[in-house]
Parts: C-alpha cells; sequence; structure tokens
C-alpha cells in the first residue's frame, strides 16, 4: 500500500497525453466546491500528511464525485493501489497524471507535485 501511495506522488510528474474531460464544464458545476474541498489534503503543502490509507479513501471519494469521463482514470488508479502490479504500472501513471491534472485543473488551491497545468 505505501508502494501505491509513493507511486502517486511519484508519478504525477510524468505526463499523459490527451485530455478528453470538458474541465470547464466542471469547474462551472455544482458539484465542483465538494470536490475541491474534498481534493485539498492532495495539496503538495499538505499531502505528507496523509497515510496511503487516507489518500487512497481521498482518491475513492473523488472518484464518487468527478466527472463519468473521469471514472476510468480514477478506477484505474485505485486498482494500482489495492494491487500495484508491474504490468499495469504505466497505465496506473498515465491515469495518476489525469487525475492530478484534472485535480489541478478544477481546483484553483490545488497543487499538486509534479502536475504542470
Amino acid at each position: 500500500m505505501a508502494a501505491a501511495a509513493a507511486a502517486f506522488v511519484t508519478v504525477v510528474a510524468a505526463r499523459a497525453g490527451g485530455d478528453d474531460v470538458d474541465v470547464d464544464a466542471f469547474r462551472k458545476s455544482a458539484d465542483r466546491p465538494a470536490f475541491c474541498k474534498e481534493a485539498s489534503p492532495l495539496d503538495l503543502s499538505r499531502s505528507e500528511e496523509l497515510t496511503p490509507h487516507d489518500r487512497r479513501h481521498v482518491i475513492e471519494d473523488l472518484r464518487q464525485m468527478a466527472p463519468d469521463d473521469m471514472t476510468e482514470e480514477f478506477d484505474r488508479l485505485l486498482a494500482w493501489y489495492e494491487h500495484p502490479e508491474e504490468d499495469d504500472r504505466e497505465r496506473s501513471k498515465q491515469a495518476s497524471v489525469r487525475v492530478g491534472e484534472f485535480i489541478e485543473r478544477s481546483c484553483d488551491d490545488i497543487n499538486i507535485g509534479g502536475i504542470r497545468t
């Protein structure tokens, strides 16, 4: 589990191609404030306070609040947390970056280390 949490922090520096999610529409949605509040523990200034278990729960909660277009990325990341398999490492890295980018683009006050949006 610790490896999965470390992987999240480490892989957010990698870049994934494409962006199919309408972030602007989500930013205007009524769901955004609650989503950003839930995501706030992932901010670089606070993320060291999270245990791997807590981080996974934040990601699970965010998955429930995210737009449908993002659920596959959250699912892939959560699967990595539960079963970090070497065969899935690259796909998990891409999912981690996409999730991090989505959070940063959606939430003005959140900075996830290694993400450049």
